[in-house]
């Protein structure tokens, strides 16, 4: 069989972290498919199994850990025949290196893919403005990786994060994305009014709020680039 004729090798979705994130990322890997026929796109196995512990609560010392959970998904993913797999939550990167040591198959890191989707635009920003929940921004994830790659970069205040930020993603959680626009717009709003030269959008709920949402500066969606990086490497031999 040649390069070509290969076919796409299987790759899995760790959802519930919320529901939508995770339909959202499959419908992005779908979408960036270069596929014109059905049998062209990928073997996707998605876990979207809601019953986790808030991850939020978890990472600032104040709930159970979401890990046994995220485990138990990751190795069904893994036995389901899946290649790599991706977690449709930022938050849960916190424990990324514990849920990839519990199985056999590459975790592709959401903060990887996006720090080098903002590294390949054809003019890189100097100041990323990053809206993600508090419990991503306590992990630092993004901000190491950020600095590493050398932008700046800045966050909502206390009050943003809490009334706007927090305000979009729970309406998003609850099913009223239209109600998440607004909320969005003035967080996103009030980072580029701090000199922010793109929002890069950490957290998988804040995409759905920004559907048909005004921002001043350039967005870049990190669960866009991880289903894109989803799709390369099933297609990539």
């Amino acid at each position: 069989m040649s390069e070509a004729k290969k076919p796409p090798r299987r790759i899995g979705i760790l959802g519930g972290m919320g529901p939508a994130a995770a339909i959202d990322l499959q419908a992005k890997v779908l979408a960036a498919t270069p596929a014109a026929e059905d049998r062209e796109h990928l073997p996707v196995v998605a876990w979207n199994v809601p019953q986790v512990p808030d991850r939020v609560a978890a990472v600032l010392g104040r709930g159970p850990s979401p890990l046994p959970a995220m485990i138990e998904g990751a190795r069904a993913l893994e036995a389901a025949g899946c290649e790599a797999f991706a977690v449709a939550c930022n938050t849960a990167h916190y424990w990324a290196a514990e849920l990839a040591g519990s199985v056999r198959i590459p975790l592709l890191h959401i903060a990887d893919c996006a720090v080098e989707a903002l590294a390949r635009r054809p003019v890189p920003p100097v100041r990323v403005g990053l809206l993600a929940t508090r419990g991503t921004l306590a992990a630092a994830f993004y901000g190491e990786r950020l600095a590493r790659r050398g932008f700046e970069w800045i966050v909502p205040t206390d009050d943003e994060q809490d009334r706007l930020v927090a305000g979009a993603i729970a309406r998003v959680k609850a099913g009223d994305a239209a109600g998440a626009r607004a909320p969005f717009e003035a967080a996103a709003g009030a980072l580029a009014a701090r000199g922010a030269d793109v929002i890069l959008l950490a957290c998988t709920e804040l995409p759905i709020a920004a559907a048909g949402a005004r921002c001043p500066v350039p967005l870049l969606d990190a669960s866009l680039a991880l289903a894109e990086a989803l799709v390369d490497f099933s297609l990539r031999r």
